[in-house]
């Protein structure tokens, strides 16, 4: 379950936030690092796929959402 990954939304509903609020959490690089961690550990950016959207590490979304 570690390896599996979200979307933007999904980790929004987890979380109680909105979607919006999660993609700007990724979308500044600072604040990228402080709340989800290195690329390939809590998040991974898509840039080929038809949106170039992010994804998050279900795993870091549920540590998260928890306060862990």
């Amino acid at each position: 379950m570690a390896d599996e990954w979200m979307s933007p939304n999904e980790a929004a509903q987890l979380l109680g936030v909105s979607r919006a609020t999660v993609l700007r959490s990724l979308s500044d690089p600072d604040r990228r690092l402080k709340e989800w961690g290195e690329p390939g550990t809590g998040w991974r950016h898509k840039p080929l796929s038809s949106r170039g959207d992010y994804q998050l590490r279900r795993s870091a979304v549920e540590a998260k959402a928890t306060g862990a």
